[in-house]
């Protein structure tokens, strides 16, 4: 059963200027916030508030960097003591590129860059305009970007994903056709290098899990085995799985930016000990002391019933023909540079932690204020997992047929 690719300033004087006041600046349309100064180096973070940007930022931070971030502004609270350049990179909204541009121009350099864009065309335009002020260029791609996923063990050098000229030429914004998100990732490493040859890190993670998961494709398993019960559980137990601690991500991206690593690294976990859907399973249990058992329905059975893998099974890819590899590339380069990977229990009690009391209240907020009584947070339908009601209707048919 083959899985579906997956899934999504103003001058430098002004700057200047800026930096001699304790708090926030509004210069014309634009909001300047001076930069708390730091030792160590100056990086540019374009983004920066999602989900692996604050892990990041704030280990940065935390080992005397000076950070400036550049994006649209919609979570100011976020670093209120960091320097803040507002912009927008869909060029045909906003300011656009051109507070980016007017720094450029007016002398401003930075050590390094992050991005983590998803379209190519903002890489190349961030790229290229900071090409002459930056000395290495950090870029956040994605496993998705191989072109074959039938073979395991394969390494960095496996070819990448293509697409038509005349199709990337249409995709300026995240709002495209995700057959090509691997496509697009590989270009936006091509743009990268393109204007940072030899200084550019170009990370491959897989599954981000974690704290800020706000995509929920990893939180279905520690709050879904928590509930205790019969569970669903995909497959079979010896699946092979991979993902990684955004955290373990971040702090692997701030020490290769410190030793000014270059190249292309696989950047997944766990790192040691092959993880499996079984593993992942009886730790969820174990952190959370559930009750829960573990009731195993073939794959076939599940696509024959309309459950995909990775969406309404989140994070489980079976290891059919075609995608036999997407949970087992070779991690070898990224530990040799220094990747390190936390213990999974660790990941499951903190991913909990945040979905408890930081998302869920948050959403419960929300939607009460939108005029919904007594709202109840459930996975499936637009969140990645399956109902109560679809899984017992799911281990229903499944038992019936094997009683036949």
């Amino acid at each position: 059963m083959q899985p579906t690719r997956r899934e999504f300033i103003v001058t430098a004087g002004a700057i200047g200027a800026a930096s001699l006041f304790s708090g926030p600046v509004a210069l014309g349309s634009r909001l300047v916030r001076p930069a708390r100064r730091a030792k160590g180096m100056k990086i540019l973070f374009l983004g920066g508030t999602g989900m692996l940007g604050p892990h990041a930022v704030r280990m940065l931070v935390e080992r005397g960097h000076e950070v400036t971030l550049f994006n649209r502004g919609n979570r100011d609270e976020m670093f209120p003591d960091l320097e803040f350049i507002e912009g927008n990179r869909i060029v045909d909204e906003g300011p656009g590129l051109k507070p980016l541009e007017e720094a450029v121009a007016g002398g401003r350099r930075w050590d390094a860059v992050i991005d983590t864009a998803s379209v190519h065309t903002w890489v190349e335009n961030s790229a290229r305009v900071l090409k002459d002020a930056a000395d290495h260029y950090t870029y956040i791609s994605s496993l998705s970007v191989y072109a074959d996923n039938s073979q395991t063990g394969l390494d960095e050098t496996d070819a990448v994903a293509t697409m038509p000229d005349d199709v990337a030429e249409t995709i300026t914004t995240p709002r495209y056709n995700m057959m090509y998100y691997g496509a697009v990732k590989a270009r936006s490493e091509a743009a990268a290098e393109k204007h940072f040859p030899g200084k550019t890190m170009v990370h491959r993670p897989g599954l981000l899990v974690g704290p800020r998961d706000f995509t929920h494709r990893f939180t279905y398993w520690p709050a879904r085995v928590r509930e205790g019960g019969e569970v669903l559980a995909p497959g079979a137990r010896d699946h092979p799985l991979q993902f990684i601690d955004v955290r373990d991500l971040a702090a692997f991206m701030v020490h290769a930016i410190e030793q000014q690593h270059t190249g292309i690294y696989n950047v997944n976990g766990p790192i040691g000990a092959g993880m499996t859907t079984g593993k992942m399973l009886d730790t969820c249990k174990k952190v959370t002391g559930s009750d829960a058992t573990f009731t195993w329905v073939d794959g076939d059975f599940l696509g024959e019933n309309g459950v995909a893998p990775w969406a309404q099974m989140p994070v489980w890819i079976p290891p059919a023909e075609g995608s036999a590899g997407f949970h087992t590339r070779s991690l070898e380069k990224a530990a040799k540079a220094g990747l390190k990977t936390r213990p999974l229990d660790e990941t499951v009690r903190d991913t909990l932690a945040w979905f408890d009391d930081e998302y869920l209240d948050r959403w419960k907020e929300t939607m009460v204020e939108r005029g919904m009584e007594d709202p109840e947070f459930t996975f499936g339908g637009q969140l990645p997992g399956i109902s109560r009601e679809r899984e017992a209707e799911l281990l229903a048919a499944w038992k019936e047929q094997a009683d036949d």
